[in-house]
């Protein structure tokens, strides 16, 4: 049964719900729902999962009576609904308090500014960039520098959000700094937060793949068979390994460019089930310049791409693509 108080992504419950409600009656349909529901076509419903519509909170109602939801869970749809179609961060930080609150965490408040920094995934890029050269106030320029590239606009929000932080501090010469402050993420919000920026930062390794070439990136895959003790044992070597590749940025001197490294494991079989351990799901939080096709007239931008130099290729993977 789908346990609705797991999801942060109302189209993930749909799915979810609607997946399960099928595999118990083959007759429970597309066409089903919407005339159920009230859809004009069951193209609809698509859509909505897909992203494409968002549905009213008429249609929550009816929703909630197809999938035969209590009152409590009623009402987590409900919140759920508006979190998902919020805009501003305060908002989402509002609806997501309730949301947890209607799951009994223990955690009450959420700082907003800490929303906005795991929203974008351009802020630590920015934060990043300050590091590389001095800046002074051209948001133009920087900008420009951050591939894929985002607005002036985007630009001077990064930093205002960066600055309330404590991420960056301005000097008395008018140039930025970055600080030692750090994001902690030892709560349940904060988990939840970071899981949404994480999917932020795949589908920058998509983009990686589809627009930048060869030789400025480096992909590699694995597909292994492992015991579980070994499973541990390999997710404490990445855990080191990261550790190592921290050490190596902080100690490297002329630094001129900004990379994102993403680690996934994952299991490609059903494995036995543990009781409290499926995380909280992510809101997708999807920026279109990472998710659309790449335009027949894109061209890349020479003073955003530099060369990766002479990092070593990993020669291990099954599947490696410079």
């Amino acid at each position: 049964m789908v346990n609705i108080f797991e999801y942060t992504d109302y189209r993930l419950f749909l799915q979810d719900a609607y997946n399960a409600r099928r595999q118990e009656n083959s007759k429970f349909s597309y066409r089903f729902i919407a005339s159920k529901v009230g859809f004009s076509s069951p193209g609809f419903f698509t859509n909505v999962l897909k992203g494409k519509k968002d549905i009213s909170l008429k249609l929550v109602l009816k929703f909630a009576e197809l999938f035969h939801l209590n009152r409590k869970e009623k009402a987590y749809f409900e919140i759920l609904v508006l979190f998902n179609k919020a805009t501003t961060g305060g908002e989402k930080k509002d609806y997501l308090e309730r949301l947890l609150a209607l799951r009994g965490s223990r955690i009450a408040k959420v700082a907003g500014h800490q929303w906005e920094y795991f929203e974008k995934w351009y802020y630590t890029a920015v934060r990043e960039l300050i590091a590389l050269k001095p800046f002074r106030g051209d948001f133009r320029a920087l900008a420009a520098m951050v591939n894929p590239q985002i607005s002036v606009s985007e630009a001077k929000k990064a930093i205002e959000v960066l600055e309330t932080l404590g991420l960056i501090l301005k000097g008395a010469d008018g140039v930025y700094a970055r600080t030692d402050s750090v994001i902690s993420a030892g709560d349940e919000i904060s988990k939840a937060l970071i899981d949404a920026f994480q999917v932020q930062a795949m589908d920058l390794a998509k983009y990686a793949m589809d627009r930048l070439p060869p030789g400025t990136r480096n992909f590699s895959t694995l597909t292994l068979s492992v015991s579980g003790p070994t499973y541990d044992d390999m997710i404490e070597e990445l855990r080191n390994f990261r550790k190592k590749l921290l050490e190596m940025a902080e100690n490297s001197e002329d630094v001129d460019r900004v990379y994102q490294m993403n680690f996934h494991v994952f299991p490609l079989t059903t494995l036995p089930p543990r009781p409290n351990t499926r995380p909280l799901m992510p809101p997708r939080l999807a920026d279109p310049r990472l998710t659309n096709p790449r335009p027949k007239s894109a061209r890349l931008n020479p003073s955003t791409i530099v060369p990766a130099g002479k990092n070593p290729r990993a020669t291990n993977g099954k599947a490696d693509s410079e």
